[in-house]
């Protein structure tokens, strides 16, 4: 009988929200930061597996962790966990675009100047002018 059926535990940490959310901001300025990368990478690391053995409900996951952030640092530490899992074919992976356009606004909304986007970043513009025609 499933009348108390649990909903299914997501393969995420419990704080992947706030980690996420660390990471960005230490992704957006590594020396200002004052953040250690080393527990940062750690867990970047046992990430990994899950995001190669499942790469949809990898991005899936990470799109509904985000999904509250509204364009913040969490936006911005999925859209870097995305480029550091996938590397340049997450240019090629639909699920992991939204996340990665949610990078780039985050950078645009602070008014960085194209020089500080990445070059993954400036080939996901110019998909997306060659897409608009």
């Amino acid at each position: 009988m499933g009348i108390f059926k649990r909903a299914p535990r997501s393969p995420f940490p419990d704080d992947m929200f706030g980690w996420l959310e660390v990471f960005g901001r230490y992704e957006f300025d590594a020396h200002g930061s004052g953040i250690d990368g080393g527990n940062l990478w750690q867990r970047v690391g046992q990430l990994y597996e899950y995001a190669m053995s499942d790469r949809e409900g990898f991005l899936s996951g990470l799109r509904a962790i985000v999904a509250t952030d509204q364009g913040g640092f969490a936006t911005f530490g999925a859209a870097r966990l995305t480029w550091e899992m996938y590397g340049g074919e997450a240019l090629g992976i639909p699920a992991a675009l939204p996340l990665i356009d949610g990078g780039i606004e985050f950078k645009r909304s602070r008014g960085l100047p194209t020089a500080l986007l990445t070059g993954y970043e400036m080939q996901r513009i110019d998909q997306l002018r060659q897409q608009r025609g």
